[in-house]
This record gives structure tokens, C-alpha cells and sequence, in this order.
């Protein structure tokens, strides 16, 4: 019996086995330089998760009769903040997976693009508007969780960022 697991695992594995390969070193040639810009933005997202965590605490702790918690009260809090079901794994993670899959369809598109431009001999840069736009709307949310978790400083800094990107 567990060899007629086996394989038809291996079957079924084998049946798209060509698209696989083929797609696979598609991705791989369009991603091969930015790969690194691919591992910023996760970096950016977990971070962004991170700081929203510490955010929720820090309203847990206030909520808990601490007026002004310090921010690593706020870092420790965030087990605390879970217990009390004031932060959903489950929700953050799925919210996260989406957003993490949409910058990957943009930067995909913007490395594509790219490409494209560049076999005709022209530069357009689309990738680097595109990881710029979604790199400052990420460190934009990780300010403002920041703001959130009490760093007062921050708040200021998310206003004058946002001031700038409007002119």
C-alpha cells in the first residue's frame, strides 16, 4: 500500500514536471539580479508585522491601567497581548501572505518590464519606481506602529515623510 503511494505521488509529480522546470527558470532569469530587493521587501513586511505586534501591546498595556508603558514594556507585552487574544496570528499572517504576493506581482511586473525595455535599448527604470513606492509605503506603516507603540519621535517623522511625499 505505501508503495502505490509513493508512486503515484511521483506520477503525479512527474505530469507537469516540464512546466515546472520551465517556469521555474523563467522566474529565475526575470528575479536572478533582484533577488535581493525581493528579500528587503520580506525583511520590511516582517518588521512591519513586528512593529504592529509591539503597537497592539502597547494599547493592551494602556488598556491595562499602565498610562505611559516604555517601549520595550510594549516588545515584552506582546505574549501578554497574544494570551488576551488582542493579537490574531492568523489574520496578521493571511494580511501579510496577500501583501507579501501582491509586491511580488508588482515587482515581477516592474522586473519584466525591465527587461523588456532594455532589449529594445531603452532604460525605463520601471523596477526601481515600483520598490521604491512599495519600499516607502512599508516604512511608512513601520513608523506609524512605531507612533502607535508610544515612540513620540516617530509620530513626528511619519508626518514629515508624508509632507514630503505629497510635494
Amino acid at each position: 500500500m505505501d508503495k502505490e503511494i509513493v508512486h503515484s505521488v511521483l506520477d503525479k509529480m512527474g505530469e507537469v514536471f516540464n512546466f515546472k522546470v520551465i517556469a521555474g527558470a523563467v522566474v529565475g532569469l526575470v528575479t536572478y539580479k533582484y533577488s535581493i530587493l525581493m528579500i528587503g521587501f520580506a525583511v520590511l513586511l516582517y518588521i512591519d508585522i513586528a512593529t504592529k505586534w509591539v503597537a497592539i501591546s502597547y494599547a493592551y498595556l494602556v488598556e491595562q491601567g499602565n498610562e505611559d508603558p516604555a517601549f520595550f514594556d510594549a516588545v515584552k507585552g506582546v505574549n501578554s497581548a497574544r494570551k488576551a487574544r488582542k493579537i490574531n496570528s492568523y489574520e496578521m499572517r493571511k494580511r501579510s501572505v496577500s501583501k507579501l504576493f501582491v509586491y511580488m506581482i508588482c515587482f515581477l511586473m516592474g522586473a519584466v518590464f525591465d527587461l523588456m525595455s532594455q532589449a529594445t535599448g531603452a532604460n525605463a527604470q520601471i523596477l526601481q519606481i515600483v520598490c521604491g513606492y512599495l519600499s516607502m509605503n512599508e516604512i511608512l506603516s513601520i513608523i506609524e506602529n512605531l507612533g502607535d507603540a508610544g515612540v513620540k519621535s516617530m509620530g513626528r517623522l511619519y508626518e514629515l515623510l508624508k509632507r514630503r511625499g505629497n510635494k
